[in-house]
């Protein structure tokens, strides 16, 4: 593969690794605040009504989130790791990937129900995103696992 193609890969697995700590920050900057600061003191949370409801949202959206920068910080370091070895398409990312999508949607599920945590009502609601990014993510999965069977099947033939 050529150098300057194996060069933008590398400032693009940088560039996701500097996005996963953005997104960490902002979550963990927002949980502070909306939990622990001003804001949780002039809109305090009623865990009486509908407590299940509101834990299981709060669930989504933490591990959700969590389990999304974890899985994408790892597939960007098995990208890394593959480059060194010669591989594009590193073996241990093809599940990964299929993951990724399952945490997606129970991330979207939670963020855009999060507002539930201060309203009352029972309603969940399910946004179109809900469905299209974790169906693109498993799209992109199965064809991760292609052009990895792909290259697999290349390399030894040659």
């Amino acid at each position: 593969m050529k150098e300057k193609k194996l060069k933008n890969i590398r400032v693009c697995c940088y560039v996701a690794l500097a996005f996963c700590l953005v997104w960490s920050v902002l979550i963990a900057s927002n949980f502070i605040v909306t939990f622990a600061g001003s804001y949780a003191s002039a809109h305090p949370i009623d865990w009486s009504v509908n407590a299940a409801m509101k834990i299981i949202v709060l669930t989504c959206h933490v591990l959700g989130s969590v389990a999304l920068i974890t899985m994408c910080t790892i597939a960007v370091f098995n990208v890394l790791k593959g480059l060194r070895e010669n591989t594009v398409f590193p073996r241990s990312n093809e599940k990964l990937l299929f993951w990724i999508a399952l945490a997606d949607f129970v991330y979207l599920l939670g963020l855009w129900n999060f507002q539930v945590l201060w309203d009352d009502s029972l309603m969940i609601q399910m946004q179109h995103s809900n469905f299209i990014t974790p169906f693109f993510l498993l799209f992109f999965a199965f064809m991760y696992k292609v052009a990895a069977d792909a290259v697999e099947e290349n390399n030894l033939t040659v």
